[in-house]
């Protein structure tokens, strides 16, 4: 999710899931969208997109419309990046008004012959990066049989494909065709005799759903949305306790700052021909700043801000948390809001 799945709330889910994780259990990470035609013009305005630490190897999101831009960037990927990453994926799922003006997104379904051919042509470039893609159940009633066959065929070039389970016109109401996803599993495997995953992704509000989901509809992997902004525990069976949840949101929010400071060095000191060591933090440098930041009161105000989309999460349905958020959103100090956080869970 943008702005959301960003490097620091990785680190955090990450480091939750190695404590906690069911032996069963795989983690994979994402990065946050990142638009490959800013990635190949403008790269300080969207790289920090991809900014990853150097043990995380997320899946990297992309998106474009132009097919000769989408081939350039993910060839630059391919061969400079594939380091740092695991997949590519091509985001052809998110349903936003504001993007889809311009073919991004959910509007490629719309021309589901010209995006599987990007699709295939993107899965083809040499690389050791494989391939996925996210997408939509459908985009309307009259559109399910066709974007049936459309994730079909995308699957003889993708080796994962993450379904999000409503249509366009749904959006994020909880109106969903639950039987979709398990059909179109079934309909790969047995008929077209593809090896791609098939990934269920829609309303998972829990470590015990997501098993069920699982084993319900036979699914290969679950992905975890929004349920993560307030829970990063979500992919473990372990229930915190209120210290747990303190320690967790001050991590996270000294991480966020260490991560943002290290962009901002970045991009204050380079003409940003982007390198690896650009993108790729180092985890003791991320854990010796966070220390190093907790002494100081004047950090990254715009980090704070943007911090409280996280904060306001972590303390959804807590009791007095309403009362508390509109202390909080006058707060661009460090100290004074690590001190709100602290009073706030002293109470429990």
């Amino acid at each position: 999710m943008d702005w959301i799945t960003n490097c620091a709330t990785r680190l955090i889910t990450n480091q939750i899931f190695e404590k906690y994780w069911n032996k069963e259990d795989t983690l994979g990470l994402r990065t946050e969208f990142m638009n490959v035609d800013g990635f190949l013009i403008n790269p300080h305005q969207v790289i920090k997109h991809a900014l990853t630490t150097d043990w995380q190897k997320p899946i990297l999101q992309i998106y474009w419309w132009k097919e000769e831009t989408l081939i350039k960037a993910v060839e630059k990927i391919q061969k400079e990046y594939s380091d740092l990453f695991s997949w590519i994926e091509l985001n052809t799922g998110c349903p936003s008004n504001t993007v889809m003006k311009v073919w991004w997104w959910s509007d490629m379904l719309k021309d589901k012959e010209k995006t599987l051919k990007i699709i295939q042509e993107l899965s083809e470039i040499q690389g050791s990066l494989p391939f996925s893609l996210k997408t939509r159940a459908w985009l309307n009633d009259s559109d399910k049989e066709s974007q049936k066959i459309f994730i079909r065929k995308s699957s003889k070039y993708c080796g994962k494909i993450s379904i999000h389970w409503r249509t366009l016109k749904q959006l994020y109401t909880w109106m969903t065709d639950r039987i979709f996803i398990s059909e179109i599993k079934k309909d790969i495997k047995t008929n077209w005799n593809s090896v791609c995953k098939i990934i269920w992704n829609g309303w998972i509000t829990s470590y015990d759903d997501a098993e069920n989901k699982l084993s319900q509809f036979n699914l290969d992997w679950i992905m975890i949305g929004q349920a993560t902004i307030w829970n990063p525990r979500i992919f473990t069976p372990h229930k915190p306790t209120s210290k747990e949840k303190l320690e967790t949101i001050l991590k996270h929010l000294n991480y966020s700052i260490a991560c943002d400071q290290r962009f901002d060095e970045k991009v204050a000191c380079k003409s940003w021909e982007i390198t690896i060591q650009d993108l790729e933090i180092p985890l003791d440098w991320i854990e010796n700043r966070a220390k190093e930041n907790q002494k100081k009161s004047d950090l990254q105000p715009h980090t704070i801000v943007e911090f409280r989309k996280f904060l306001f999460q972590y303390v959804k349905w807590i009791p007095w948390s309403k009362e508390w958020k509109q202390q909080v959103l006058v707060c661009k100090d460090y100290q004074e809001l690590k001190n709100q956080i602290i009073n706030f869970f002293s109470a429990f």
